[in-house]
């Protein structure tokens, strides 16, 4: 299953190439356990800082699932923050909430 989940991520951050405001990025972890995410993103509405993007992920640590996503984005000048709500297809997780934010140089 996390072969499959990470296949299917990876085929479709080669195919959003074709769309010019999306996103798609992979990252490998070794903690241990060796572990992995994907995601594939479009951005679905944009008004100069904020943006609303769908998406789906793939990943398989702490246990393997794909959910699609809705992220809410702020990206301004020196920094950004994201809410992003997510429900996985498969397996026991319930809705998922992540909050992110970093900054910009």
């Amino acid at each position: 299953m996390r072969l499959l989940s990470l296949l299917l991520a990876l085929v479709l951050m080669w195919t959003g190439a074709a769309y010019a405001s999306g996103r798609a990025a992979c990252r490998v972890v070794y903690a241990p356990p060796l572990w992995g995410v994907c995601y594939a993103e479009q951005v679905v509405w944009a008004q100069d800082p904020l943006e609303v993007a769908v998406g789906v992920e793939a990943r398989t640590w702490p246990e393997a699932q794909v959910a699609p996503y809705t992220l809410i984005g702020l990206y301004l000048e020196g920094w950004w923050a994201t809410l992003e709500v997510a429900r996985p297809l498969l397996g026991a997780s319930p809705w998922r909430w992540a909050i992110g934010a970093g900054v910009r140089w």
